[in-house]
């Protein structure tokens, strides 16, 4: 049984919600076109770090740059997710890492993985939610830390005009202040469709919609 499924396959660049994960793609493309070690992709739950990465990895292909990508949940066995159209190269020259922040919740576990991720020796771009934290615990992983934090950084942020043109497309027309992603935004109204969840079906059903 998976915890949830991840389809590389589905991310239409023309679908994404506002202009700033758009802006991100090209900001890590660039980068990753100059060569530079490591990239770090921040922002909150629903934010579309995911959509992010599985984007740039179909531009970087259609550049013809051998890519691939790693869910670490998925690695540290810490969540049983489905990967579907992945395609990862053998051969790849980036790879992106989903979900850094899994590391630093089991250092013991993550060390192997981790000692992987800094032997590679192309470009590494990561996913992180929360704030880079460091302590004690995390002392066997603090060659990632330094990596992380001599890394180029960004994050994705949205307009609030951008999530309720969102919110519209999904029958919605108002959006708490405190629902700053489209995540959120489909968390909290999921509730208030009650049995009829047609709207927000259509949404995630829909091939040229991505969060």
């Amino acid at each position: 049984m998976y915890d949830y499924v991840i389809n590389c396959g589905r991310v239409n660049e023309d679908s994404l919600v506002g202009a700033s994960i758009k802006e991100i793609i090209n900001w890590a493309v660039d980068k990753i076109m100059r060569k530079e070690r490591a990239l770090v992709i921040t922002g909150e739950s629903g934010s579309g770090k995911t959509t992010a990465l599985l984007a740039i990895m179909n531009r970087l292909r259609k550049l013809g740059i051998p890519v691939a990508y790693v869910n670490s949940y998925n690695e540290l066995g810490l969540k049983s997710i489905k990967l579907i159209d992945c395609h990862n190269d053998s051969n790849a020259r980036v790879i992106l890492v989903d979900d850094i922040d899994a590391a630093f919740a089991v250092p013991k576990i993550a060390q192997g993985f981790v000692n992987k991720l800094l032997g590679f020796n192309g470009t590494i771009v990561v996913t992180l939610t929360v704030p880079l934290l460091v302590s004690n615990d995390l002392e066997m992983l603090e060659p990632l830390i330094m990596l992380l934090r001599s890394a180029s950084r960004v994050a994705i942020e949205y307009r609030d005009d951008e999530l309720r043109a969102f919110a519209q497309r999904i029958g919605i027309d108002y959006v708490r202040p405190i629902m700053r992603t489209p995540g959120m935004v489909l968390r909290n109204f999921r509730r208030l469709s009650g049995n009829n969840d047609s709207a927000l079906s259509r949404v995630l059903n829909d091939g040229n919609v991505v969060l």
